[in-house]
């Protein structure tokens, strides 16, 4: 069946044919011209017809759990599977409406000519929170501009964006096992990766069905792998780091433990691998490990940790050297214990130069390092300024040696520390 415009198409040419033909023959100058105007007709009518929107689009984004602050950058796909060229093709992505996009545009104008592929990006910036997307708007016009098809296509997509009090910035150190951290390696997973040539071994799951319906060609869709990460949480459990701000206060090795066990019971929920150990006197060490087992036995470790003398925050900073006589042997048992990919998460006051010196070296051996530094300091007396001042210059030397340093006070949540802590490396 002709839509509207066919019967007015094929009139008009053959108006333009007879009228040619007759001018030719009998030499009428006056008919001959008159075909001009016939076949002037038929191309306006042919340049006016309605496009058909014979396109699938796709849309994919660089993180679906993005950081709060951290951009993201979205890509339109449009292919068009149809015979025809679509000469004016206008898209317009639906961006969600508390994000702003900060680079590139979600409007694009373009023309597909049959089985051609194309593709635009744009940036947002995330905000905490689920965002999901619109419709994206597809325009096609024809030639002339007269005539227009407008469709929607819902492409349902969500971008979440949380901090958690557990929700620490992990290094891409990973192990073999699968888990929470997004790689660039390509094989099993949830998110797309890339297409590859379909081979016999290959799961009938991952084959691209949709491809094959219109090209019957076989081809294997690979998704980025998740992996799981190895941590040790490490607690300064020297005497230097029992420290409180007032009297009454938990001391800086009590909020180590009470960050320890939270973090410990998340990163096994996400399939990590969780150890734990102190640094100090005492001979502690659980390897990483994962499994509701290993929360039960982190838990009743910290329990039982032994707390040294307790110091106010305007003594105990300055020690009488032992923990520098006995810091080598220290850090080499720890050392032998540790993995090649276990990642560090040290727990500290930061209460002397020495705190800053251990990170630093299990980072040089090649583990990932993190210090969460609980700030016990205070600046009600001389005393507690100049032991504010010293420990923020130790943050700044963990940071300038590209460690990654979060500072929590205990007078907010974690979880804020945390956040602060992930804008401030974006």
């Amino acid at each position: 069946m002709s839509d509207g415009n066919g019967p007015r198409l094929n009139a008009g040419m053959t108006v333009a044919l007879l009228a040619g033909a007759a001018g030719v023959v009998t030499g009428n100058t006056v008919m001959f011209l008159s075909a001009v105007i016939g076949f002037v007709y038929a191309a306006y009518q042919f340049m006016s017809r309605t496009p058909d929107i014979t396109v699938e689009v796709d849309r994919a984004v660089s993180e679906r759990s993005p950081r709060p602050s951290e951009d993201v950058q979205v890509t339109i796909t449009v292919e068009n599977y149809g015979d025809h060229a679509i000469p004016d093709l206008r898209i317009v992505d639906g961006v969600p409406k508390q994000l702003a996009v900060v680079d590139g545009s979600p409007r694009h104008g373009t023309s597909v000519g049959p089985g051609e592929t194309v593709s635009f990006s744009y940036t947002i910036r995330a905000q905490r929170g689920a965002h999901e997307f619109e419709p994206t708007t597809l325009v096609a016009k024809s030639m002339s501009g007269t005539a227009e098809a407008r469709e929607e296509r819902n492409l349902p997509m969500t971008i979440t964006c949380d901090t958690y009090v557990e929700d620490m910035p992990l290094s891409q150190l990973t192990t073999s096992m699968p888990g929470h951290i997004e790689t660039d390696a390509s094989g099993e997973g949830i998110e797309f990766h890339s297409t590859r040539e379909y081979r016999p071994a290959d799961p009938m799951s991952r084959i691209d069905w949709k491809r094959f319906a219109r090209t019957q060609e076989l081809t294997t869709v690979n998704f980025r792998e998740s992996r799981s990460a190895s941590v040790l949480l490490l607690v300064d459990a020297r005497s230097k780091a029992c420290i409180a701000r007032r009297s009454g206060e938990p001391n800086a090795i009590d909020l180590a433990g009470y960050a320890a066990e939270r973090m410990t019971a998340a990163l096994v929920r996400q399939n990590d691998l969780v150890g734990l150990a102190l640094y100090g006197p005492q001979p502690l060490f659980l390897a990483p490990d994962g499994g509701r087992e290993q929360v039960a036995r982190v838990r009743q470790e910290l329990e039982e940790i032994d707390t040294p003398r307790k110091t106010t925050s305007g003594s105990g900073l300055f020690g009488t050297g032992r923990e520098e006589r006995i810091r080598e042997s220290r850090f080499k048992r720890l050392r032998k214990r540790l993995s090649s990919e276990t990642q560090v998460i040290f727990l500290s006051p930061l209460a002397d130069d020495m705190a800053v010196t251990v990170a630093k070296r299990f980072d040089a051996h090649g583990h990932a390092v993190t210090v969460v530094s609980p700030d016990m300091t205070g600046t009600e007396t001389p005393g507690g300024t100049v032991s504010s001042l010293a420990r923020a210059e130790r943050l700044n030397e963990a940071r300038r040696s590209g460690l990654r340093a979060i500072d929590w006070s205990p007078d907010e949540p974690l979880a804020a520390a945390v956040s602060k802590s992930t804008r401030r490396s974006a």
